[in-house]
């Protein structure tokens, strides 16, 4: 590749990178009984592990707005309480204490919720109060603590703003519920799930791809005008399983089907804004009538009303969290993605607690991309060798030196641009779309992409035997990155973010990711948010996911 491209893919990946390290911290959605775990009575210490999170100048569950240096703490639903509403211990002090030394604590101030923490006594932390109980960093990602109510609250923590808590019962959350909240019922195998039985954490944003000609199209879909249920079926890929399942060669087993209805409702619906300095609004896309399905394929649409301050998208994370241990193989078949200047799709998985539980972005671009990023972020110690990255002969790794995944040390991670201009935005669209697959599971973590036309046909009926596909297009071995012990509870996302800190990075750069002229260029605006926020009649649909259905399966 030519230095310029190389540079652009180094930016790119930068900025894609930071778009993946805030902390979702609300929960509001399911109603929780009981005050505390079994036995639990006020004043009792509980243990768990705390994390730390970002305010991100979103408000919280008591309805408050905090800034990252206030001392305030999440705590989980069992001491919460009912998390469509301000709870009635909102503002009350808390000590926390290392469990190591107990000597060492710190008095916080409760505002918020935490669904997304795992156990029942674990809780999050402001980054501020986090670094006073730690000695002054957040290097450790974590802390063992034990913690109890104290009296009620000083009142350092202003009240609730009007209209702070979402008590409509609408779904709408950002963090993803427990597993028995709305399990999916078209579950392959009730006793084998895809994924891990711990409850599922909270994320922040990926990215999106953008299409040069607009041809036209239906009514756009807006909020007040939702798109026809029955409108003429979208394209779709000749991968389209077959209804009946095969027989796989090497043990994996289909245990989630998700087509149509049963992909909708196996995620939550985040409803936050500012998503890495994005322009989008996320919002409950089956509520809005942004989240549809034609037959068995799925529509993941944007809200095009001309002009909006910010526009109504989607990010739909798993009720489901994923392990490494329960040795998991995913297929993503799609017809069509994202293909709009402005727009920043991604399928992705991470852990709440950022990057120590890991990240893994298989489908990842910005507006007109053409060439996927694949990429994976990690706390300290997860590399890829320089044999292995010089095996990987489909894809260019998107910065020199890139191969130590520590996005501590630097947020790009380890990412690797496709070689081929058919696996991203409108030139991906153009090809028919195509099938990802990611296997994650003891082995390691490899990623393969098969265009329309050229699926293999044991994915096709079912049937998986990935020994059989060739190289993969990334592949990361357990021997310098073991999956077990630097991914967690990873949550899946698919989202489609509008402007932010990855696309504005590249809006006037000529030939980043494979399109080649600049939005800048093409479209004439200064930014990518002024250009989302008042030409809403080009996010049609060009601007959709059209999904075949994703498969999961596990050995």
């Amino acid at each position: 590749m030519s230095l310029s491209t190389f540079g652009v893919l180094a930016l790119a990946a930068a900025s894609a990178s930071a778009s993946h390290n805030s902390f979702n911290r609300r929960s509001h959605h399911a109603r929780i009984a009981g005050d505390g775990a079994p036995g639990w009575k006020r004043g009792d210490a509980v243990s768990g592990v705390a994390y730390y999170g970002f305010q991100n100048n979103t408000q919280n569950a008591c309805g408050t707005y905090s800034k990252d240096s206030d001392m305030i703490i999440g705590v989980g639903p069992n001491y919460y309480g009912d998390m469509n509403i301000a709870s009635s211990k909102c503002f009350q002090h808390i000590t926390v204490s290392l469990a190591s030394d107990a000597s060492k604590s710190i008095d916080v101030t409760l505002t918020d919720a935490c669904q997304d923490c795992g156990e029942p006594g674990n809780v999050y932390l402001s980054t501020a109060a986090f670094e006073a109980l730690s000695g002054g960093s957040l290097d450790a990602g974590v802390l063992d603590v034990t913690w109890s109510f104290g009296g009620s609250s000083s009142g350092a923590v202003s009240a609730p703003v009007s209209g702070g808590s979402d008590s409509t019962g609408s779904g709408q959350s950002s963090s993803p519920p427990s597993k028995d909240e709305g399990e999916d019922d078209e579950d392959c195998d009730d006793d084998e799930e895809g994924g891990s039985a711990g409850e599922g954490k909270a994320p922040t944003t990926p990215a999106a791809a953008p299409t040069s000609s607009k041809a036209a199209t239906p009514a756009k879909p807006t909020t007040a005008n939702p798109p026809a249920k029955e409108s003429a079926p979208a394209k779709t890929s000749s991968s389209t399983p077959a209804k009946s399942t095969g027989n796989s060669n090497e043990g994996w087993k289909l245990t989630k089907k998700l087509e149509g209805s049963a992909f909708l409702d196996f995620f939550n619906y985040d409803s936050n804004t500012n998503d890495n300095g994005g322009v989008a609004q996320y919002v409950n896309g089956v509520k809005e009538g942004l989240a549809f399905t034609s037959g068995k394929q799925v529509i993941l649409a944007v809200d095009n009303t001309e002009k909006a301050t910010t526009r109504n998208a989607l990010r739909m994370v798993s009720k489901q969290t994923f392990n490494a241990k329960d040795q998991n193989l995913f297929i993503f078949d799609i017809a069509a993605m994202p293909a709009v200047c402005g727009t920043w799709p991604a399928v992705w998985f991470t852990g709440a607690n950022w990057p120590f539980q890991g990240e893994i972005d298989v489908v990842e671009g910005v507006s007109l991309y053409t060439q996927n990023i694949y990429s994976i972020h990690t706390g300290s110690g997860c590399t890829i060798p320089t044999t292995s990255v010089s095996a990987m002969s489909k894809v260019s790794i998107v910065k020199s030196g890139g191969n130590n995944c520590d996005a501590n040390v630097d947020t790009a991670g380890c990412g690797f641009s496709d070689h081929e201009k058919t696996t991203f935005g409108p030139g991906f669209n153009a090809a028919g779309g195509g099938v990802f697959a990611l296997q994650f599971d003891t082995d390691g973590i490899k990623m393969w992409f098969f265009q329309t036309g050229s699926v293999p046909s044991d994915i096709s009926s079912l049937a998986p035997n990935p020994s059989t596909w060739g190289t993969p297009r990334m592949s990361v071995p357990t021997s310098s990155c073991a999956p077990t012990t630097f991914f967690s509870d990873l949550m899946m996302i698919v989202d489609t973010n509008l402007g932010g800190t990855f696309t504005e990075g590249v809006w006037a750069v000529d030939g980043a990711g494979g399109q080649s002229k600049s939005c800048k260029t093409q479209t004439g605006v200064e930014t990518a948010a002024e250009y989302v926020r008042n030409h809403g009649s080009e996010f049609g649909d060009d601007a959709q996911w059209k999904i075949n259905g994703f498969y999961i399966y596990n050995q």
